[in-house]
């Protein structure tokens, strides 16, 4: 039996989807903890931006990537989903439903900070090209943003987006 060469890609991105999707309905429905507090979303984001940061560090210091700097780069990452994986055991504690909550949780902040450095930074050799990049990540951005925001069970700790309004002076 021949099957299409990228049937198995397809199934995992669809079973990947399904649980993004399951996650953040019961996520809504306060059956699942995805984001405990605002600090926990801050993890996720960093989870997704160090590797980033860091490879730039290590770059601009060194001028380039060594095996020291990625095994650094490795070390800290996994510290960091070590962590993660642990609060989100300690908010759900389920197996299962710390595996859902989990790959929604950093499904979701993947894919707003890529989206985000794409709608501050966009690449592209022409300017519609970039314009072009900038409009689907914005997009994705006004319909994503708000989930996530929905998704953060105790609005509160350091990263509140309301007490850094507050602080700045720019709240009412």
């Amino acid at each position: 039996m021949e099957t299409f060469p990228g049937s198995w890609l397809t199934l995992v991105l669809i079973g990947w989807l399904a649980i993004v999707v399951l996650g953040a309905i019961l996520g809504v429905k306060q059956r699942l903890t995805v984001f405990r507090n605002y600090n926990d979303l801050g993890l996720a984001f960093l989870v997704t931006l160090s590797p980033l940061v860091l490879g730039y560090i290590f770059s601009f210091v060194t001028g380039g990537m060594d095996k020291l700097a990625i095994y650094a780069i490795v070390g800290v990452e996994a510290l960091l989903l070590g962590w993660l994986v642990i609060r989100t055991f300690q908010d759900n504690n389920s197996l299962v439903l710390t595996l859902v909550a989990f790959v929604t949780k950093i499904s979701l902040s993947f894919l707003f900070i890529i989206n985000f450095l794409n709608f501050v930074a966009p690449r592209g050799e022409t300017m519609a090209r970039r314009a072009s990049v900038r409009h689907i990540a914005l997009t994705f951005l006004l319909v994503v943003t708000p989930m996530v925001f929905t998704l953060v069970k105790k609005p509160e700790g350091l990263f509140n987006p309301r007490r850094v309004m507050e602080y700045r002076g720019l709240s009412s």
